[in-house]
């Protein structure tokens, strides 16, 4: 509303009312129209700070999703870390004990990532930097679990190629004839070196392959051991079985542990039926003795036998 005015009329001794210009009611239009903007604006952000607009709302429930996803994900990752210590652990104290090798140095550990993540208070600790310490971490443990699985297959098989039983069946032993080492010869009355252990048995009596193998000799190659059977066990690892009676098996033949390959003799150059029985390594003698497993009892040797033949 325009506010009326007055001016003084000395003719008539009176306050006549001017009448309102245009411009005063334009000026109080515009004042109106700036009035209810800014009131309006006023509402806006009033309504706007307590109540959030759907696009606001939908921003707000992806972040608290993402929030619980990556709380979520720090929290597998810390676990993954335990259990990653825990493999570690058994990896150094138990596994590369067992097979002989020395724990992993630290710095190898951790794949040459050093340090820790330190988050502000603002800041979430999981971040890419964790996770590629673990996955370096773990690229390790693989590489020394596969590192372990080559080293235990490999000690397998050296056990697999090494001789374990006794050549005969302990009920048909007589005595231990001769030990390995230096002895006088029995027949050239000399001091020489006997590469295995003479075993006294009846002739005809039953010979076992003590470890699974190839044989390489089986003949008479007229060397003074007479009918002789040579087995290669693999890994450096060979037997001798000399003196026989009979030989009952072939060149080339894979024989099992346990396996019958011949019978007890007086061949070549020998003053009583026995067994010459020798344990080479890397084509160098050794003590058979050292290769013995003699605690098995009859009935547990019959088995093994009757499982081989």
């Amino acid at each position: 509303m325009v506010k009326r005015k007055y001016v003084y009329n000395p003719k008539t001794l009176s306050y006549d009312p001017i009448k309102p210009h245009f411009f005063d009611y334009v000026k109080i239009g515009m004042g109106f129209i700036v009035l209810s903007l800014m009131l309006a604006i006023g509402i806006v952000i009033s309504f706007s700070s307590v109540y959030d607009t759907p696009e606001e709302a939908q921003l707000k429930r992806k972040n608290t999703q993402l929030q619980e996803l990556l709380q979520s994900n720090q929290q597998q990752l810390e676990d993954l870390c335990v259990s990653l210590n825990e493999v570690q652990q058994k990896d150094d104290q138990l596994y590369r004990i067992l097979l002989g090798e020395d724990p992993l140095p630290q710095n190898i550990r951790l794949a040459g990532i050093g340090g820790a993540h330190i988050a502000t208070n603002n800041e979430f600790s999981f971040s890419s930097y964790d996770v590629n310490k673990a996955n370096a971490r773990i690229a390790v443990q693989s590489a020394s679990f596969d590192e372990l699985t080559y080293l235990a297959l490999k000690q397998q098989k050296e056990i697999e190629s090494q001789p374990k039983i006794f050549p005969l069946h302990e009920k048909d032993l007589i005595r231990f004839a001769s030990k390995f080492g230096y002895r006088i010869h029995p027949i050239f009355k000399i001091r020489k070196l006997h590469k295995g252990v003479d075993l006294s048995a009846k002739t005809g009596t039953l010979v076992y392959a003590t470890a699974s193998g190839k044989v390489i000799i089986a003949c008479n190659a007229h060397d003074g051991y007479g009918n002789k059977i040579v087995i290669d066990h693999g890994n450096g690892y060979k037997t001798v079985y000399a003196h026989l009676n009979k030989i009952n098996v072939k060149v080339g033949q894979e024989v099992q542990l346990a396996s019958i390959i011949g019978q007890v003799g007086n061949t070549g150059r020998s003053v009583a039926p026995h067994l010459h029985y020798e344990v080479r390594v890397n084509n160098q003698p050794v003590d058979p003795v050292d290769y013995f497993y003699r605690d098995f009892s009859d009935s547990e040797f019959d088995a093994l036998i009757a499982l081989a033949n």
